[in-house]
């Protein structure tokens, strides 16, 4: 088979992960996860997601999967698994929290390339460049928090296995969706009834249906990640402020940036975008 015609056999997702590792100069093989030691136990994170990984542990048990949580580098910060098979390879590989499995440090991996892609993102056997790699199917989702949009981590679901089923693909997307709303409910009231009001105040001007987490549908991932770059910039800036973006298809992206306020003189930034 020619280069070409191999390529052309591979998901455009995974090619895309294999020509990063490329340009970064990986090459398929043997890797080592890299241990970081300034993980924190403690993080945000980590205190919304516990509950949801405390009911998958019971989903999970007695079969050869696993639940791995990363903050946003990559680094994992929880893991479950649910039987000894899997437990033996996890801990011979290093799939341990404190180790990265960042997309530039082991390849295509659904942790890694799911935080560089910014969404639900699969990896099956062979598609994974770490050959130890090749005995898993998993599939990871961005966790983003709802008030920034920024993306805090992911959630990914592993199991002994080539083949990825879609029941794995849901439950991995409904756990992130439940990490996400814990992030909101942990978060400062402050940013709360900052966030509520902004939503009230959407509806009352007749726009709350651009109010959304999402992306509008039809953005190429490039588009995607240079709109969600620019709110995230925007907010930081903490200033009514807009930005003006060419999008691939033609059309024309402006996010613009507008100050909240509350009850008690509370202010806070929002963020909307709007396609013409």
């Amino acid at each position: 088979m020619s280069r070409t015609s191999a390529e052309k056999a591979v998901r455009e997702p995974i090619l895309n992960s294999w020509r990063r590792c490329q340009d970064a100069g990986l090459q398929p093989g043997t890797f080592k996860a890299r241990l970081l030691d300034d993980l924190d136990l403690d993080s945000l994170l980590i205190r919304a997601a516990q509950p949801v990984l405390d009911r998958l542990q019971t989903a999970i048990s007695d079969t050869p999967s696993g639940v791995f949580l990363s903050d946003a580098s990559g680094v994992l910060t929880r893991r479950i698994v649910g039987d000894s098979s899997l437990l033996t390879a996890a801990d011979a590989l290093g799939i341990l929290p404190g180790f990265s499995y960042a997309e530039s440090d082991i390849g295509t991996n659904a942790v890694g390339s799911t935080l560089l892609e910014r969404r639900t993102y699969q990896v099956s056997g062979e598609e994974h460049l770490w050959e130890d790699f090749q005995r898993f199917a998993a599939v990871g989702t961005p966790v983003r928090n709802p008030l920034s949009g920024r993306v805090e981590g992911v959630v990914c679901i592993a199991s002994l296995g080539e083949r990825m089923n879609a029941q794995m693909t849901a439950v991995a997307q409904q756990s992130a969706r439940l990490v996400e709303q814990s992030l909101l409910d942990l978060s400062a009231d402050r940013e709360r009834a900052l966030f509520r009001r902004f939503l009230d105040s959407a509806r009352e001007s007749g726009i709350g249906s651009g109010v959304t987490a999402s992306m509008p549908p039809g953005l190429c991932l490039r588009d995607r990640i240079a709109m969600e770059d620019a709110a995230v910039k925007l907010v930081a800036q903490g200033r009514e402020a807009a930005i003006e973006l060419a999008l691939s298809d033609g059309r024309t992206a402006t996010v613009v940036a507008q100050l909240v306020r509350g009850a008690a003189g509370l202010t806070g930034i929002a963020v909307q975008a709007w396609l013409s």
